[in-house]
């Protein structure tokens, strides 16, 4: 999935009115982790006791179980979950920067420099934002290597299972439901999901005047982990919300 980010803009924070190329290391991750457009939410979890809904299917084998507080067990794992909103341009940026300091970018010859430019260019255009937002979720874990909940949940759904679980919402009560899917095709990857930007009378989901944004993907049963809200306003930049 190739996604980056158009020229850069002045935004907020210090770093982000610098050019992404300047961002370090430590920024990106910031910014790619727990930011205005990502957020990562995490639960305490006794193993063989979980509960999920997630895409209206439940695991659990009893009332006690759905009852299970989770954590507070001395064997509790920690899952970890990740939303990105990939349409946005400090996301795209990040992600490019993230590319650059991988390769070395900032130890390159100009030629070298403007050769890697050329392999980013469609990630940082994204035409497919012109259009709909893209969220991604992923998963992760300090002390349970080898789970991946996002790949088990996601990797056999399709569009159809999915719909009416998966939304984006303001708090007006309008929102937008999945017009699009990518399954994780390995453990670590992220699974993607596509929402049109403008409803039928061509109005946008999120406006500087909105609050907050609600993600859900899952039932209304489950408003846990899986629910992120995030704050709108401190996605405004120069009086445009970026998402």
């Amino acid at each position: 999935m190739t996604l980056l980010a158009c020229p850069p803009q002045a935004a907020q924070g210090d770093f982000l009115s610098e050019p992404f190329s300047a961002w370090t290391k430590a920024e990106v991750t910031r910014l790619l982790n727990d930011s205005p457009w990502a957020k990562t939410q995490e639960v305490k979890v006794r193993p063989r006791r979980q509960v999920r809904s997630v895409a209206g299917q439940v695991e659990s084998t009893s009332t006690a179980d759905r009852q299970a507080a989770l954590g507070g067990a001395e064997d509790a794992r920690d899952y970890r979950f990740t939303i990105r909103l990939r349409s946005a341009l400090p996301i795209r940026q990040a992600i490019a920067r993230l590319v650059q300091l991988d390769a070395k970018y900032d130890q390159m010859s100009a030629a070298e420099k403007k050769a890697l430019d050329v392999q980013t260019r469609a990630l940082l255009e994204c035409p497919e934002c012109r259009d709909d937002y893209i969220v991604s979720v992923g998963f992760g874990s300090t002390n349970s290597q080898g789970t991946d909940l996002i790949y088990e949940w996601f990797r056999g759904q399709t569009i159809q299972s999915l719909t009416g679980y998966i939304y984006l919402a303001n708090d007006r009560g309008s929102r937008r439901d999945l017009n699009g899917f990518i399954s994780p095709k390995v453990p670590g990857d992220e699974a993607f999901f596509f929402f049109h930007r403008r409803d039928q009378q061509g109005r946008l989901l999120l406006l500087p005047a909105d609050k907050r944004l609600l993600c859900r993907m899952s039932d209304i049963n489950w408003n846990a982990v899986t629910k992120f809200t995030l704050d709108v306003k401190r996605m405004n930049v120069h009086g445009t919300i970026e998402f």
